[in-house]
C-alpha cells in the first residue's frame, strides 16, 4: 500500500447562503483536489427542477449550475478516507 495513493474526501463549499441568495455543498473522493475539482465539474447538471408549490402560487423552481464559476479554492475540508471505505460510493 506504500505506493499507493490514498483517496481523500474533499468538500466544496460554492456560493453563500447565508450572505447571499443561493449555494451548494458537495463531497467528492479522489486523489487530489485537481482530481476533485474535474469530478465535480463534469457531474455537475447544468439545470436541476426542485419542483414547485403551485398551490402556494409557485409554478417551479429551479436552480442553475455554472461549472465554468466552481474553483479549487472553494474546497474548504479534505479527509483521509478509510481503507475499508475506499471503494464505497465509486
Amino acid at each position: 500500500m506504500a505506493n499507493k495513493e490514498r483517496l481523500k474526501s474533499f468538500h466544496f463549499d460554492v456560493g453563500n447562503s447565508t450572505t447571499g441568495p443561493i449555494g451548494f455543498c458537495a463531497r467528492v473522493r479522489a486523489k487530489s483536489k485537481e482530481e476533485a475539482l474535474k469530478i465535480l465539474k463534469s457531474n455537475l447538471p447544468e439545470e436541476h427542477e426542485l419542483g414547485g408549490n403551485k398551490e402556494e402560487g409557485i409554478e417551479y423552481l429551479n436552480v442553475y449550475f455554472n461549472e465554468e464559476k466552481v474553483f479549487l479554492k472553494d474546497i474548504d475540508d479534505g479527509e483521509d478516507v478509510d481503507e475499508d471505505e475506499e471503494g464505497e460510493g465509486e
